[in-house]
């Protein structure tokens, strides 16, 4: 009955655009083909909708479980920058070492056992789409936002929902002592639906204190804060908002600061004992790898569901020198 009464409400145009096409002989054709273009946009926003009011009928999920990995250099087989020696930031893996890193990946994600997972030092999306094979298309959808030039490791995350939008990032920002830098690695804001509920994650890579430069760092937390409570105050009433990633600074410094003092950022590991919170190990165990829930979203962290998932006796989850951090919010 639906496709009856589509095809009633655009039979007028459809006879109006068969006239001008039939008597159309050297004018110009970018009037017809704006009219074309036109009518399959309206065509896919009427299947959207279609699609929309089926989807209000299935059951909502109650929570979902948002994950932060770093997966530490994962790299493929090709060297795409040219520089691929022992002491070249790029590695160059044999099949066999790619094939083992996939393998490492996918074994630490089904022990992180996520809804979504943020994601850091991926090298392309032809990584993340040999992962998602290797985990037999459990997560359904995935993207990188790409920086750097060839051979560079960037930001991602993986759902088993659907990736409804993506931003990256890129713009310049502010230094506290004036100029301005830019994030280290893009920015990635991901809109996400899963379980019919309304998602937007940060996955975030801040300067590394290798050649530190701890202004960056923290120009990084003040322009995340920015951009966050920007997309909260916009999405909030409908959408549950969480930032994680691979920060680089621990609770106290302060770029972990300016993002736990503001009111309305929850960092979710803070009711762990400090030595529990810990995601890497660098003289002693500390905590560099964070998730943080925007409170003026929708939904709530659920406490004490905020766990770090390492390797028995040691700070890091199988092939990465990095542990991994989840938790479960309510809707």
């Amino acid at each position: 009955m639906k496709k009856i009464l589509f095809f009633v409400s655009v039979f007028p145009f459809l006879i109006s655009l068969f006239l001008c096409s039939c008597s159309f002989k050297g004018g110009d054709i970018s009037d017809l083909q704006e009219q074309l273009e036109q009518f399959e946009y309206v065509e896919y926003q009427d299947d959207f909708d279609q699609e929309e009011r089926s989807d209000q009928t299935e059951e909502k999920i109650s929570e979902i479980v948002i994950a932060t990995y770093n997966t530490e250099l994962f790299f493929d087989i090709v060297c795409d920058s040219g520089y691929c020696s022992k002491n070249d930031f790029e590695k160059q893996l044999t099949v066999k070492e790619y094939s083992k890193k996939i393998k490492d990946i996918a074994d630490a994600i089904k022990l992180i056992d996520a809804d979504i997972v943020l994601l850091q030092e991926v090298e392309k999306q032809s990584c993340l789409d040999d992962l998602i094979e290797e985990l037999d298309f459990l997560y359904t959808d995935s993207y990188l936002a790409q920086k750097g030039g060839p051979g560079s490791i960037n930001t991602a995350v993986i759902t088993k929902g659907q990736i409804l939008l993506t931003k990256k990032h890129l713009d310049p920002i502010p230094l506290p002592q004036g100029g301005t830098t830019s994030f280290t690695r893009a920015f990635l804001e991901a809109e996400i639906n899963y379980g019919n509920r309304n998602i937007i994650v940060f996955s975030a890579h801040f300067k590394s204190k290798f050649n530190d430069d701890p202004d960056r760092r923290l120009a990084e937390a003040e322009a995340a804060l920015k951009i966050i409570m920007e997309s909260a105050s916009i999405n909030g009433d409908t959408h549950l908002v969480v930032l994680g990633g691979d920060l680089n600074d621990t609770p106290g410094s302060p770029p972990i600061d300016t993002l736990e003092k503001s009111p309305m950022l929850l960092r979710v590991a803070s009711e762990l004992p400090e030595e529990d919170q810990a995601t890497y190990w660098y003289d002693g165990p500390i905590a560099i790898d964070h998730l943080f829930h925007i409170q003026n979203g929708r939904g709530s962290y659920k406490k004490g569901s905020a766990e770090v998932i390492r390797d028995h006796g040691a700070y890091t989850l199988i092939s990465s020198d990095h542990a991994a951090l989840k938790a479960t919010f309510i809707f």
